[in-house]
């Protein structure tokens, strides 16, 4: 084995995910499974960090940002809802570094700005204005 990774079986590995999510760290990429990884997010903070990203599916995401709004930053970018940044921003406002711009409606943005002003600077669609603004008037 190689990568640090423990696990020369399927059975194994859900065994030990089963006891402890944070296993999923340790087992081989082509042996996790959709039913392992509902298991992993389900139980842990960080476990999203370790999951393929092919096993990232909308539903799985919104588990684990449910659980840990920080796991919103291993959500890939097009599976990101708005529902879903609003989820975590709730929870913690500087999650909004993570939401991309097609999904930082007025609520989310507004839920981000209430849990700290500071998160502003976290708001992309200011940006993309700027940057079609700069682009009208020759800058």
């Amino acid at each position: 084995m190689s990568e640090g990774y423990r696990f020369n079986s399927y059975e194994e590995a859900m065994k030990a995910v089963k006891e402890y999510w944070w296993n999923l760290k340790f087992v081989r990429p082509d042996l996790q499974t959709p039913e392992m990884v509902e298991i992993a997010v389900k139980g842990g903070l960080w476990a999203l960090e370790f999951v393929r990203k092919d096993l990232i599916t909308p539903e799985i995401a919104e588990i684990a940002v449910k659980v840990y709004s920080a796991n919103l930053r291993y959500v890939p970018k097009h599976i990101i809802t708005p529902g879903m940044a609003l989820i975590a921003v709730k929870d913690w406002g500087w999650t909004l570094e993570f939401v991309p711009a097609h999904c930082q409606t007025q609520e989310v943005i507004e839920a981000a700005l209430k849990s700290d002003p500071d998160n502003s600077k976290f708001i992309k669609i200011k940006e993309m204005f700027k940057n079609a603004l700069g682009e009208t008037l020759g800058e």
